[in-house]
């Protein structure tokens, strides 16, 4: 469950929904809003940032990928989805954990920036 402290940054980045302009367009019609990130776009975050391929992410591995999509407190968050999708308890998300894991970080609700 989303925690309004850790919510995503929204920041001039943020691209419309239909024309891919800045936030600050005013060429567009319709309003710019945040869009979501899909399960499968989560997990492949998470995969690029196995940055010594073993094939299972380590709490500061996951640390970087939630700093990278946003999160406010990305060791605290790395620390609770451990704590929900480390089923063996050895402290590293393997492949058989990721798709707890990917649950777990699609609920907090990251968007595309």
């Amino acid at each position: 469950m989303p925690r309004s402290a850790d919510f995503p940054k929204l920041n001039s980045r943020m691209n419309c929904s239909n024309c891919s302009k800045s936030s600050k367009c005013k060429g567009c019609t319709s309003k710019c809003f945040p869009v979501p990130l899909t399960k499968a776009q989560v997990k492949n975050i998470l995969e690029r940032f196995d940055s010594n391929g073993d094939h299972r992410l380590s709490k500061q591995e996951l640390k970087n990928a939630l700093h990278y999509l946003g999160s406010h407190f990305p060791n605290w968050r790395a620390a609770q989805a451990l704590n929900r999708a480390d089923g063996n308890h050895d402290g590293y998300i393997s492949e058989d954990e990721m798709d707890g894991l990917v649950e777990y970080v699609w609920q907090c609700g990251y968007t595309i920036s």
